[in-house]
């Protein structure tokens, strides 16, 4: 070799310190790979520690649950696996679902090897997995923001971790961990500038994942556009992405007969005071988020005086926030409906920590700051291995069973929470609240009730004369309410109803669990009337 020549031709000196930032950067990759390591394995420990609560061993097997909602949508899917479209009940083609891709993949879970018991397991698995994929994109995502920082990702990944809006409704069976991914994907591609296939592909598919997904794609379409080095191709990009939601709209219109989803007319039409509810709903998440939304908002700004990137957190939060007030926020207790933008927000506030904070002291500061308002520090496994009430799963779990065992495959059921019972006994079943039923769902909500729980027509509903009915209270409640008294409570309201009353309400099964806790009807011309009597199923912790 003579004068920087050798047989391979020129070579380039290395600029001073190319090495050392090299090292650095491999250093730095080994650290976040490692932590995430650790993330996982924590993140796998809370999901089999909430499997485990949501499961029930029945007469010596063990039977696991997703979110009742969730288990409307399994049955959906599971019709759809077997044949029969996607459907609650084959022959009736009603939309009870907002979550049309997660019902496609929870169908394509139902064509592996698997049990009624344990396939809300393989469902977990999948959750998990996208959830995974989403700590570790989220931390990608950090780092082209704070590339050197060591403390950066720790914090991200504790905070995501312990996050309920990231963690539960994921482990519960829900689309969130699908849309947040999806979302994740997109900006994540946006922020390193590739406006391509990929990232226009992630944007095609939320709108699909969920009905009202319209509003995620129009903000993240705007800040795409926003964001954009050539506006006539990021138009054409856009464009084709709008594609898929367009054909489902039409798809929807051709199979269901309806433009919009039953679950719209259910849960918004005629809803009472929306705008005073969803400003609630949003007020709350603010206040509940306020200090991670601040320095996420703060970092995003300062980033703005050099990069339009600091635009993204915007593009993600403020929809969702003008949605919810629109529609009348949720029912739950979390927020399901902000779930999917949490990931943008951890990776903005964290990034703050290095761009707002003043030398190692001052990231150390807003670094405390941050895990302190956002880390569970009262009872975190209380608040991370936490039982989804709703629909009184392991109580219905139990009712399905026990129908299971003693009723006739034959038989109709009606049930006002509409998934674990109807998923588990696979009788044709009559929707109480008019989720998967069109009438129900386009009547008056009376005033006072939760957003889809104030709509009912106990005379339409038990003239189809259910052969059992499930009522989600004891035997004495139905006992001591007055006839037709109506109440914000569907389920009194719909006990006290005088086609109850009369037709079901003096012929109880006669079981002990179900007389004390969820009684079970039936009435004198059903085929379940010559045998009141039930066997009971053993139950094991």
């Amino acid at each position: 070799m003579l004068g920087g020549l050798d047989s391979r031709g020129p070579r380039a000196r290395p600029a001073p310190g190319a090495g050392a930032s090299a090292h650095a950067g491999a250093a730095i990759r080994r650290w976040d790979l490692a932590l995430l390591a650790v993330a996982l394995a924590a993140l796998g420990w809370l999901f089999w520690k909430n499997t485990l609560l949501a499961s029930r061993v029945i007469d010596g097997t063990r039977y696991y649950l997703l979110d009742d909602d969730m288990m409307i949508s399994m049955r959906y899917a599971r019709n759809l696996a077997e044949g029969h479209g996607l459907v609650w009940n084959p022959g009736e083609r009603v939309e009870g679902y907002t979550n049309f891709l997660w019902t496609l993949v929870m169908a394509g879970v139902h064509l592996l090897p698997h049990s009624d018991a344990n396939i809300a397991l393989l469902v977990k698995a999948v959750s998990f997995t996208l959830t995974g994929a989403t700590l570790w994109l989220s931390v990608r995502m950090l780092r082209l923001f704070a590339p050197r920082s060591l403390l950066v990702t720790p914090l991200l990944l504790v905070v995501m971790v312990t996050c309920a809006d990231v963690l539960l409704w994921s482990v519960w069976g829900f689309e969130v961990a699908l849309l947040a991914l999806l979302n994740l994907v997109f900006f994540h591609r946006l922020a390193q500038g590739r406006h391509d296939a990929l990232m226009f592909g992630a944007l095609a598919l939320i709108p699909l994942t969920r009905g009202d997904g319209v509003y995620v794609f129009a903000g993240n379409a705007l800040v795409a556009l926003a964001l954009a080095k050539s506006r006539t191709r990021a138009l054409a990009g856009l464009a084709l992405a709008v594609l898929p939601a367009a054909g489902h709209f039409f798809l929807r219109h051709a199979y269901y007969g309806d433009w919009l989803p039953n679950t719209y007319y259910l849960k918004v039409h005629g809803l009472e005071q929306p705008f005073a509810r969803g400003s609630a709903y949003a007020r709350n998440f603010l206040a509940h988020y306020a200090v991670v939304l601040a320095i996420a908002a703060a970092s995003a700004l300062t980033l703005l005086r050099t990069d339009r990137r600091g635009l993204i957190p915007f593009g993600a939060v403020l929809p969702t926030l003008g949605w919810v007030v629109l529609v009348g926020g949720d029912m739950f207790v979390w927020y399901r409906f902000f779930a999917h933008v949490m990931p943008i927000v951890f990776v903005f506030a964290i990034a703050g920590v290095v761009r707002l904070g003043r030398g190692a002291l001052g990231q150390a500061a807003w670094a405390a700051v941050l895990f302190l308002v956002s880390f569970p520090l009262v009872r975190p496994l209380g608040r991370l291995v936490f039982l989804d009430t709703n629909g009184d799963p392991l109580d219905q779990i139990q009712v399905a069973m026990l129908i299971k065992k003693n009723a006739s495959p034959d038989s109709s059921v009606a049930v006002i929470t509409a998934g674990i019972v109807p998923y588990f006994t696979r009788l044709r079943a009559i929707d109480v609240l008019g989720k998967s039923d069109k009438h129900i769902a386009r009547l008056a909500p009376f005033k006072g009730a939760m957003v889809g729980h104030g709509k009912l027509d106990p005379a339409y509903t038990l003239g189809k004369q259910p052969d059992l009915v499930v009522s989600c209270r004891s035997q004495l409640f139905a006992l001591g309410l007055a006839t037709d008294a109506r109440t914000h409570d569907p389920v009194q309201s719909f006990l006290a109803s005088s086609a109850f009353q009369t037709a079901y309400r003096p012929t109880p099964i006669r079981e002990a669990f179900t007389l004390g806790k969820t009684a079970i009807y039936t009435h004198p011309g059903s085929r379940e009337h010559a045998h009141l009597d039930w066997e009971p199923v053993v139950v094991t912790p």
